[in-house]
């Protein structure tokens, strides 16, 4: 069961999206420098604020001190912080020091950290110094290419990159003004600062990273459409299981509990996995457009269309055949972002302009 609402010009689109503590805003970037909050049942404007020069990237609320950060290819972050007095978002400086764009942004599950993922090969880890009111940064270097995604450890002291570089590393993000005495999660002992608890190789570059729910599972995505699982929790080194997804590549990934992940990217629909004693293809969430799809391969023109599912996935190639099976799907463009909503419940957002509810 599926549910959308149109949040932009389908050839605007919306680059990433983010929900209220309490469900009942949203806060998205309209593929541009612009932030927009909006009432989520009627869809009417609260909010825009343009502090950002660039396209914000990434977008992620806070579910219990109620701070938005977001990043922008301007190669700065903002932490907005709502005034009640006033009715107004005011924006917190934050010191990045990165000379390339801002990509990915992640609050720490207590909210007293976010990390930053760049272009500039390094991770900031931001906390807020409260004596100069503004948000710093401790630098995570050991990248050798563009970071695109990061995902705390629950314990917000670990957090997990994925980068260019073709490798997902875990590191530590453990800083003493703010964080209470260090652990090392499922690791044997603790490491400094930026210093690396793992590496895992992959055959592409590593679009999406994400942590299960206890920490004990760590899932990447890979350019090359292979989905990773690192179990940590078995005493010894991280046992890693790879799926080759027979479809195009996942750019967004989420866990719904400790036993079901979603995936999101290119086909516009997304995919679960589910473990049952192994991680394992589970379906494509739109039900409505695998049914249309195998409706159809029952037809007169069942011969065309699956010449046009088999040659791209997307449904973007030209042709009447190729626009229907798009229109069969609630997205129609690469799915930007993912959001956790609760239970079996999520969000997307994509190129098309559309926020889709879905569950799973």
């Amino acid at each position: 069961m599926a549910t959308f609402t149109q949040l932009t010009d389908a050839t605007v689109g919306v680059s990433c999206h983010a929900w209220s503590p309490d469900g009942s805003q949203v806060a998205f970037a309209p593929n541009s420098n612009e932030l927009k909050i909006v009432d989520a049942k009627s869809n009417a404007s609260k909010f825009s604020l343009n502090e950002h020069d660039m396209v914000i990237a990434a977008i992620d609320w806070h579910p219990t001190s109620n701070f938005i950060v977001t990043c922008s290819h301007d190669r700065n972050a903002f932490v907005w912080n709502y005034d009640a007095a006033e009715d107004a978002w005011k924006p917190s400086l934050v010191i990045l020091r990165i000379e390339r764009a801002a990509l990915d942004v992640k609050w720490s599950p207590d909210g007293q950290k976010f990390a930053v993922a760049s272009s500039a090969k390094c991770v900031p880890v931001c906390y807020y110094e409260q004596d100069n009111n503004w948000w710093v940064s401790k630098m995570i270097k050991k990248h050798k290419s563009t970071v695109l995604a990061v995902a705390w450890h629950p314990n917000s002291q670990i957090v997990a990159t994925g980068s260019s570089d073709f490798k997902a590393r875990v590191f530590s993000a453990h800083v003493a003004i703010v964080d209470a005495e260090q652990t090392a999660g499922d690791f044997a002992a603790p490491v400094g600062f930026g210093e690396v608890y793992a590496e895992f190789p992959c055959a592409g570059w590593v679009h999406a990273v994400a942590y299960s729910p206890s920490g004990c599972v760590l899932a990447f995505a890979g350019h090359d459409a292979s989905v990773h699982f690192a179990q940590f929790n078995t005493g010894g080194a991280p046992v890693v299981q790879t799926i080759r997804f027979p479809f195009l590549p996942l750019c967004q990934l989420l866990f719904l509990d400790e036993y079901k992940l979603v995936g999101a990217g290119h086909d516009m629909n997304p995919a679960v996995f589910a473990n049952a004693g192994a991680w394992a293809f589970d379906a494509f969430v739109d039900k409505k457009g695998e049914e249309k799809k195998a409706a159809a391969s029952g037809s007169s023109v069942a011969s065309k269309m699956a010449m046009w599912q088999n040659k791209d996935k997307t449904g973007s190639a030209a042709g009447a055949g190729a626009k229907e099976e798009t229109a069969w799907l609630k997205h129609q463009g690469p799915i930007t972002c993912l959001k956790h909503m609760g239970g079996n419940k999520f969000s997307t957002t994509a190129c098309d302009g559309r926020l889709v509810l879905w569950s799973a």
